[in-house]
């Protein structure tokens, strides 16, 4: 039984591709079983029989190895998972490596403990604390110079809109972390509290190595800049902010407004690396003052980290919601977006539908030609899938070799038609020995129900798809089935047939 607990963990941990252990201690303390991503069970020979505390307090240090220890008797008195969030330990090379560790009872007063190797999210928290302390730092810095600002220079009305802008820039992580709404937040600051009529913000392209035209108030929205080209591209390649009295007697300006006659770009840094410049134009009638320079480079730093933030909180956001293999939303996510969808469908009384699709002898293939085949597989699987849907459809990693793919506004004669498309497309895929299948090729089955037409509910239209998938299963295979009511019971639920049969 423990056995069987061991390999079903395993087995996920090699479909979630992170690297991990796992360790089974028995009631004496000793390691019984031992499993590490990548590394042979003959290789892992040599931990078993040995004591666990000793073990620990090698790999981890007397304070780490003492604190598992504990964890593991709390476990047993109490027969409660107990979870470390962070465990540090130093490699051969003298380089920390963290690990999570969760510690499950199991039967026989034995203990079942895993360790996920967790190094790049720690790195990543303690880089983004770095960069929270030094934007904190520039907040204090800012606060400071705008402290020993010459007031007497400008007058009171000009000192409240400079002021202005730095506080709603400051503000606007409090409102949103989506990229666009920050981007046309900061240039409303700049607009409306500085005074600027165009204004734009660019963004690197890492691959492209192009600043792209993100927001913008009165330019060409269209404009990409090379880096090194253009006043914008000199600025970000220079590191330094560039400003052109005259554009006219510029030859490296890039018509990027209507009426420009002066322009200032600034590089917008986070962590000594150019994420993009924010550009200013002005006319001939709007002078730029040596003060209005200065505010442009300290407010340019406040952008960038809050640009940097809201990039930061979107990707943490994205990897919460993405499978890690597939890169298709995972069943989190689905649970999410079905309910909202299925509150909008109701509200605006429109159809929805749901395919629930099972790679058919997906085991066979795995014992054939191994988990990396397999992992290819699914990875082409949810690709071909994604090609074949609409900009609002969703998919989904439900689970194993299940997907699933949920398509607003659509009846279920019309998802029947898509699903007989995504079938035969997999079908038709050239992956790799895919001969040795039954049939001679890997294929799929899949579910299909609606509402309103079979199910009132999000749970109801779940298990129909599933009845539906399971009556798939039970035919021919390779196949799409339509869930309906009248053989709900039985192995021949459904309407199953092939694309071709479709006229």
């Amino acid at each position: 039984m423990l056995s069987n607990l061991l390999y079903t963990v395993m087995l996920n941990t090699v479909i979630n591709s992170k690297p991990s252990a796992l360790v089974a201690i028995d009631a004496a303390g000793f390691i019984s079983h031992a499993y590490i991503t990548d590394r042979s069970q003959a290789s892992l020979s040599f931990y078993i029989g040995k004591h666990f505390s000793r073990t620990m307090h090698i790999l981890f240090g007397a304070s780490n190895g003492m604190l598992i220890i504990e964890a593991v008797q709390s476990c047993r008195d109490n027969n409660q998972q107990i979870r470390i969030p962070r465990l540090k330990h130093a490699s051969k090379r003298n380089l920390n490596e963290y690990f999570e560790c969760s510690i499950t009872p199991a039967p026989a007063q034995s203990v079942v403990v895993f360790f996920q190797k967790i190094t790049e999210s720690v790195l990543f928290q303690d880089e983004f604390c770095t960069i929270n302390d030094q934007h904190e730092s520039l907040n204090r810095d800012l606060c400071v110079a705008m402290a020993n600002l010459d007031f007497q220079l400008m007058d009171l009305e000009h000192a409240h809109k400079k002021l202005s802008a730095l506080y709603r820039i400051t503000a606007i992580v409090q409102k949103t972390v989506d990229e666009k709404e920050v981007l046309e937040e900061i240039l409303d600051g700049v607009i409306h509290e500085l005074g600027f009529v165009n204004a734009a913000i660019f963004l690197l392209d890492s691959k492209s190595q192009e600043l792209i035209n993100k927001a913008h108030r009165g330019y060409n929205s269209d404009l990409r800049i090379p880096l090194g080209q253009g006043i914008i591209g000199y600025a970000a390649l220079l590191r330094e902010l560039v400003y052109v009295p005259d554009i006219t007697l510029e030859p490296r300006y890039i018509p990027g407004t209507k009426n420009g006659f002066s322009e200032v770009a600034v590089p917008l840094i986070v962590n000594d690396q150019v994420i993009g410049i924010l550009d200013v134009e002005t006319s001939d009638e709007q002078a730029l003052k040596a003060y209005d320079l200065d505010l442009l480079r300290s407010l340019a730093s406040q952008i960038a980290m809050t640009i940097a933030h809201a990039s930061h909180v979107s990707q943490v956001c994205l990897e919460a919601s993405t499978d890690g293999l597939t890169s298709v939303y995972n069943y989190r996510h689905f649970r999410n977006i079905l309910h909202q969808e299925f509150k909008r469908t109701i509200r605006c009384q429109q159809p929805l539908s749901l395919l629930m699709i099972d790679i058919d002898y997906f085991k066979h293939y795995n014992d054939i030609n191994g988990h990396l085949h397999g992992d290819d597989a699914l990875k082409a699987v949810a690709g071909l899938v994604r090609q074949y849907c609409r900009g609002t459809d969703y998919v989904f990693r439900y689970g194993g070799e299940e997907f699933v793919v949920l398509l607003p506004m659509t009846d279920t004669h019309q998802a029947h038609i898509f699903a007989e498309r995504i079938r035969k497309a997999i079908a038709e895929y050239p992956f790799e020995n895919c001969a040795t299948q039954p049939g001679g090729a890997l294929t799929v089955s899949i579910g299909i129900a609606g509402y309103p037409y079979n199910a009132d509910n999000e749970t109801d239209l779940i298990a129909a798809a599933d009845q539906a998938l399971y009556s798939a299963k039970r035919s021919t295979r390779n196949c799409s089935c339509l869930y309906t009511k009248e053989n709900t019971a039985g192995a021949e639920l459904g309407e199953s047939f092939q694309y071709e049969k479709i006229g």
